[in-house]
C-alpha cells in the first residue's frame, strides 16, 4: 500500500489521533452544561459568604449603601467594637471549648459502645441502636423545658458542664451510628490475632482497631463538630444569661428590634464560619475517604 493511500480522507486525524479527541472532550455541550451548572451552584452557594466577609470589613455607610459599594476602603472597626469592647472572644472561647469538648466525649463514648454492638451480639442489640436513631427523630424544642427545668434543679443552667451534658446527649447517637459501619468493615480475625500477640481486648481496640477506621473518627469528627458549634436552640434555652453564652446566641442579639447591626453581626458570623472552613479544608480528604469506606462492609 503506498503512503498517499495511508493518508486519511478528508484532512481528519486517524486512529492515532484517539488522545487528541479525548483532550477535547471538555468541549462536548454536555461536559459545557455540566460545568456551567456547577460553576451557578459555586456563585450561589459562596457569594453569601463572601458577602458575609467584605461587609464586615465596610463601614456602616457603604453596608447600607444602594446600590451596592464594590470598591471601599477597608476597616476592622467592626471587629474591634465586638471583640474588643463587647467580650465577644469570651463567646467565642466558650463556643470552642463546648465543642471542642462535646466532639472528643462522642467520639470517645460512641466509638466504644459502636463497637460493643457490633463485636457482641446479644438479644435486643438491634432494638437499641435503632432506639438510639431515634431520638434523633423527635423535634429538639420538646427536649428544651424538660432539660431547662432538670438544670436548673441541678444547677447547671449557663454552665460550660451543662451545655456540653446537652449536646453530647444529642450527638452520641450520630458517632454510635457512623462508626458501626466502620467497626463492622474490621474483619473479627484482627481482633483475635491482637489479643494473640498480647494485647487485651481494651488494648486491641485502641492500638489496633480505631487506627484502621480512622476516616470513620474523621467523618463523625466533622459531622458532631459542624452540629455543636452552630446549635442554637440548647445554647439560648440553657446558657442565654451570658456567662456559658455562645457565639450563635450572641449573634442573635445583635438583631434588635429597632436596628440591626450589620456590620458587627457579619464580623461575628464570619468569626463563626472561618474556623470550621480552616478545619474542614484541612481534613475534607478524610471525610470523602470515610464516606466511601463506610459504605462498603
Amino acid at each position: 500500500m503506498s503512503r498517499a493511500e495511508e493518508q486519511p480522507r478528508d484532512g481528519f486525524p486517524g486512529a492515532g489521533s484517539a488522545p487528541w479527541i479525548g483532550r477535547l472532550g471538555w468541549l462536548r455541550p454536555s461536559a459545557i452544561l455540566g460545568f456551567a451548572f456547577l460553576g451557578a451552584y459555586l456563585l450561589i452557594s459562596l457569594f453569601p459568604i463572601y458577602w458575609i466577609v467584605i461587609s464586615s470589613i465596610k463601614t456602616r455607610v457603604d453596608t447600607l449603601a444602594m446600590p451596592p459599594v464594590w470598591v471601599f476602603r477597608p476597616t476592622i472597626n467592626a471587629y474591634l467594637r465586638v471583640f474588643v469592647f463587647e467580650n465577644y472572644g469570651r463567646y467565642f472561647f466558650n463556643t470552642a471549648v463546648i465543642a471542642a469538648s462535646t466532639t472528643a466525649i462522642s467520639l470517645a463514648v460512641g466509638s466504644m459502645a459502636a463497637y460493643v454492638m457490633d463485636r457482641y451480639r446479644f438479644r435486643f442489640s438491634d432494638l437499641i441502636a435503632y432506639s438510639l436513631l431515634s431520638t434523633r427523630m423527635i423535634f429538639p424544642i420538646v427536649y428544651a423545658i424538660p432539660l431547662f427545668l432538670l438544670f436548673r434543679d441541678l444547677n447547671l443552667l449557663d454552665t460550660h458542664l451543662g451545655l456540653i451534658i446537652a449536646y453530647t446527649t444529642f450527638s452520641l447517637p450520630y458517632a454510635v451510628w457512623i462508626m458501626s459501619g466502620f467497626f463492622a468493615a474490621v474483619p473479627r480475625e484482627i481482633d483475635e490475632a491482637a489479643m494473640v500477640d498480647g494485647c487485651s481486648r481494651f488494648g486491641a481496640f485502641c492500638r489496633v482497631i480505631l487506627p484502621l477506621t480512622a476516616p470513620g473518627l474523621a467523618a463523625a469528627t466533622i459531622f458532631i463538630l459542624l452540629l455543636s458549634w452552630n446549635e442554637f436552640l440548647f445554647a439560648l434555652v440553657l446558657a442565654g444569661g451570658g456567662k456559658a453564652k455562645t457565639l450563635p446566641v450572641a449573634a442573635a442579639q445583635l438583631i434588635g428590634q429597632r436596628e440591626i447591626q450589620w456590620n458587627e453581626l457579619c464580623a461575628v458570623s464570619t468569626a463563626t464560619i472561618l474556623p470550621l472552613l480552616i478545619f474542614f479544608s484541612l481534613v475534607h480528604k478524610y471525610l470523602l475517604r470515610g464516606m466511601i469506606a463506610g459504605a462498603v462492609k
